[in-house]
């Protein structure tokens, strides 16, 4: 997302719940922290549909509000995180999310526009799986990094929190390391992975230019 909107793209995020259970911090620090990340990913619209958090998609009225959403944005391009995941929601979001995509594009299902996004992508979250794309994200790294700092009442360990998964201090250094190495299997210095249903199609076979593929004398997994 931070590539998209340095390349001029328009960006947006949408919020299913407002992680009212998470362990630590409440919705009033929680806004502030999304308020904060938002203006880091430089977003044209950030929306929250204030589902149930723990509930996610139990309920057939999560999939509708989804649809109405993406028909008022209309994106090309969806993210959503991998259907598989320690956390419920997660997989409940990666489900609801896939439905809506259809759903939406379908004339007489609710109220509104027809929209079908061109693709949806799911990103890694907790479970690992092999990836279909690998993006450089070594223009934005530094970027992202500073992203987990807007959000020390989930990553931060201090003297109020209580113990977490993602609170130990060993969170960025996860990231750091998974996303070294997806980049070395690419050729760059860090690459985030996503999954895709279906073949991609392109208009020539990657490795034609030297937009792709191995970058100068760095290590790649793959040749």
């Amino acid at each position: 997302m931070l590539l998209a909107a340095q390349a001029g793209l328009k960006t947006a995020i949408v919020d299913l719940t407002e992680g009212e259970l998470s362990t630590n911090g409440d919705p009033l620090r929680r806004s502030a922290e999304r308020e904060a990340a938002s203006e880091l990913l430089a977003l044209a619209t950030r929306v929250s549909l204030g589902l149930p958090d723990g509930l996610l998609g139990t309920d057939g009225s999560h999939r509708d509000a989804v649809v109405e959403t993406l028909r008022e944005l209309a994106p090309r391009v969806v993210l959503a995180p991998y259907w598989e995941d320690r956390h419920p929601d997660h997989e409940a979001a990666g489900r609801i999310v896939r439905e809506a995509c259809f759903f939406s594009g379908v004339e007489k299902y609710s109220a509104g526009s027809a929209h079908r996004p061109r693709r949806v992508y799911w990103y890694m979250l907790h479970h690992v799986f092999e990836p279909s794309i690998v993006i450089d994200i070594g223009p934005v790294w530094e970027q992202r990094l500073r992203l987990l700092d807007v959000y020390p009442s989930q990553v931060s360990p201090n003297g109020d929190s209580a113990p977490s998964a993602i609170n130990d201090g060993g969170f960025a250094e996860m990231l750091r390391a998974r996303a070294t190495c997806y980049g070395a299997m690419v050729g760059v210095s860090y690459g985030e992975p996503f999954h895709v249903v279906g073949p991609l199609g392109l208009p020539s076979l990657p490795g034609f230019d030297d937009s792709f593929g191995r970058r100068s004398n760095r290590y790649q997994s793959y040749v």
